[in-house]
């Protein structure tokens, strides 16, 4: 047998689950194998310190645990508790599908506005651009002024 099979029949050993004839293979195995009789100690140590911090459920707590499981089953939620008729999840829905449709309305409105907005945008912008042009035409335009202390005087 290999070790994969000792550790199973290790475990059955320790849940007394193993028969009376496979203890003889198990001991037989486990005085040759080191590394099988550390996976047997390492069991035999885990099941004992669960067997020591084991504690007795008192009858009294036992009872209660019980009873409050029972008046949890005895009071469930007020709108579970009620079955809702049919109509009601009929107008829901449509409620559902109305709000649905009216947004896809406010939506190509809001892209109409958009487009609106773009396009004056795009208007202010040329509108722009050509008082600029012409802003820089005037003053190209302009004949050179000297600055002195006398009247001022147009050279052409």
């Amino acid at each position: 047998m290999n070790c994969e099979d000792i550790k199973l029949m290790i475990s059955e050993y320790l849940d007394d689950e193993l028969p009376k004839g496979k203890d003889i293979i198990l001991f037989s195995h486990l005085s040759g194998c080191t590394e099988c009789r550390e996976e047997f100690k390492h069991q035999n140590l885990i099941q004992h310190t669960v067997r020591l911090n084991r504690r007795e459920v008192s009858g009294r707590l036992e009872q209660r645990i019980f009873n409050s499981i029972q008046e949890e089953k005895k009071i469930p939620a007020k709108w579970i508790a009620r079955p809702v008729p049919a109509y009601v999840n009929y107008i829901l829905g449509l409620i559902i599908v109305m709000i649905t449709l009216f947004s896809f309305l406010q939506v190509s409105s809001l892209r109409y506005d958009l487009n609106d907005i773009r396009a004056r945008y795009d208007t202010a912008i040329d509108r722009i651009q050509y008082q600029s042009r012409q802003m820089d035409l005037i003053m190209n335009n302009v004949p050179a002024v000297r600055i002195t202390g006398q009247p001022v005087k147009i050279i052409n």
